[in-house]
């Protein structure tokens, strides 16, 4: 620590995402690989203790996707309030707060939640299904994963609003 302020590169992306009112790319791209990681490791190892319980592939993709919807939507709207997300890209932040807030939304939502869910092995998933001839299975996967990924979704957009009006 020098004068207060964070050393190394570190302190310069800090400075610099301060300094212009946003997180400039580099910075996002840093906090989106980082929550990607997180997130990625979270779902090989939920692949793994579903595996190694014998549930099919698709229950823990269907699983960690739903989970991802519904954390998406709380991190988003507890974070971000009414702001949608193309907003808090295009306008100009100066508020502290707000700058925290969509570092943090990178990191949470664009990150870690991009990470833990995965539409390619569902659709590898409902491939090998059909593949396997097991079409009623198949059908039950795709209605499941909108339903639940909708509802998770909506159920976190409405829990993220009824945390942000109790502050």
């Amino acid at each position: 620590l020098r004068d207060g302020r964070v050393g190394g590169l570190r302190g310069a992306a800090e400075g610099l995402a301060m300094s212009t009112g946003k997180p400039g790319p580099a910075l996002s791209v840093a906090l989106a690989f980082m929550g990607g990681a997180c997130g990625s490791a979270l779902r090989v190892t939920v692949d793994h203790v579903a595996a190694s319980t014998g549930f099919d592939p698709w229950v823990s993709t269907l699983c960690v996707n739903v989970c991802a919807c519904f954390l998406g939507g709380f991190a988003g709207r507890v974070l971000l309030g009414q702001v949608t997300r193309r907003q808090a890209i295009a306008t100009e932040v100066l508020d502290p707060a707000a700058v925290r807030a969509h570092r943090l939304n990178t990191l949470l939502v664009t990150g870690v939640c991009g990470g833990l869910s995965t539409f390619s092995a569902l659709g590898q998933e409902l491939h090998e299904l059909v593949r396997l001839q097991r079409v009623p299975e198949t059908l039950a996967v795709v209605g499941l994963s909108l339903v639940m990924g909708l509802g998770a979704v909506w159920a976190g957009l409405a829990l993220g609003m009824r945390v942000n009006r109790d502050r």
